[in-house]
């Protein structure tokens, strides 16, 4: 049981090859690139939120009037 620890920490333990550190590098560059686009995407839904307030903030005399039903009666 002993033997099979020591083998098992010996893999683990062995240095990365240069395909690890490549592979490792492009995951890191593809979370980065997927950050950066969850980020624009963050602002721009801040933008549209600043937007809509701005909107929901003008005043009521720009709103169009209720003019009641269709049939005309109130």
């Amino acid at each position: 049981m002993n033997d099979e620890n020591e083998k098992s920490g010996q893999v683990l333990d062995s240095p990365a090859t240069s395909s690890d550190a490549e592979e490792i590098r492009a995951t890191m560059e593809q979370t980065r690139e997927v950050l950066e686009a969850s980020g624009a995407e963050i602002e721009r839904a801040k933008r549209l939120l600043r937007e809509t307030e701005d909107l929901l903030d003008l005043p009521a005399s720009s709103e169009p009037e209720d003019r009641g039903d269709s049939t005309g009666r109130s």
